[in-house]
Parts: structure tokens; C-alpha cells; sequence
């Protein structure tokens, strides 16, 4: 099994190619993903104030941690937060090289920080973007991911893209963020 496969049964991302779309469940064979109907879909949204995340991906964590849609109602202004990489607090040097538990607190620690200097909260963050140079490393620590989107309320759609390097060597993670109020 290659690299890729390996990754595409273990995670839990909708995986949306250009000519189909499958779902990688956890220890579990890519399926098809099905078509809901509107009706589906409303029944299975959460509203949160102007917030309405709709679905969770199959097999998810209870509470769900990742979701397909995430629709805000009546947006007041949507921020975009630029990849964040592990940054020393002055910005001037990266910290954590190699460690990739340390970069994803570390930058996820930067992009709470962004979005609250810009005046949102971490519950309006709507979707996520990781870069990886470790497919299988991160995966190995998503527990550590989905632990800060429960204690931070963040209900994103996501992406995970497996890249070949990020802004230095030993830099193994970058995460992007759209905030939506």
C-alpha cells in the first residue's frame, strides 16, 4: 500500500477530486460519498447563532469535530488569515523545527491569536487549510488537531494537502483560516 493510500483509509476528510468524490473513513476503505437530499440536509444542521454547520464527515469523533458545509447567515465581514507557520512570538524565527505536536499547537496558537487581533472569535473560524510535509505524521497527530477544535468551539470545513516543502527545511506545517462573522 502507498504512502497515499495508507493516509486515504485512515483520516477522515471528504476528498473531492475533479472527476469524483470519495470518502476516507478511519481504518475503514475509501466509499463513495452519497448525494443528500435539501431535506437531509436541513434536518442535519446545527444552527449556532448565524452559523449553521451541516453534516459531520462519516465516522467522526461525538461530539462531530469536522464538517462538510458551514454556512454563515447575514455575514458581517469575513477574514482571511494567511498561512500560519511555527513562529517564535517576535516572529523573527521558527521555532519547533522537526516536532510536528509542537508545530500544530504552535500554529494554531498564531491563528487564534490573528483572529482575535482582528476582533472574531475562534467559534467564527469556518475553514481550515493544512500543508503538510508529513502526510502520515500529521494524521499520526490529529487527536492533537481535533483536541484544539473542541476547546476552541471551531466547527470547519478542512482540507489537508500534502505538500513537498513549506518555507524551510524542519517546517512541517502550515495552517490557513477563513473567519466568517
Amino acid at each position: 500500500m502507498t504512502t497515499r493510500e495508507t493516509l486515504l483509509t485512515k483520516t477522515r476528510w471528504l476528498l473531492v477530486g475533479a472527476a469524483s468524490t470519495a470518502v476516507a473513513v478511519a481504518g475503514v476503505s475509501i466509499l463513495p460519498a452519497t448525494a443528500a437530499s435539501s431535506d437531509d440536509v436541513q434536518q442535519q444542521q446545527q444552527p449556532t447563532g448565524n452559523h449553521v454547520v451541516g453534516e459531520p464527515w462519516p465516522a467522526d469523533a461525538n461530539p462531530p469535530l469536522l464538517y462538510q458545509t458551514h454556512e454563515v447567515r447575514n455575514p458581517r465581514g469575513i477574514l482571511f488569515v494567511a498561512g500560519q507557520t511555527p513562529k517564535s512570538p517576535d516572529g523573527k524565527t521558527y521555532v519547533h523545527q522537526w516536532d510536528m505536536p509542537a508545530q500544530i499547537d504552535r500554529n494554531f496558537d498564531q491563528v487564534i491569536e490573528q483572529v482575535r487581533k482582528a476582533g472574531y472569535q475562534p467559534s467564527d473560524i469556518t475553514q481550515l487549510r493544512y500543508s503538510t510535509t508529513d502526510e502520515d505524521l500529521f494524521v499520526k497527530y490529529f487527536d492533537r488537531v481535533a483536541a484544539r477544535l473542541q476547546k476552541e468551539g471551531i466547527k470547519p470545513t478542512s482540507a489537508a494537502i500534502g505538500v513537498e516543502r513549506l518555507a524551510q527545511p524542519g517546517v512541517l506545517l502550515e495552517i490557513e483560516a477563513v473567519a466568517v462573522r
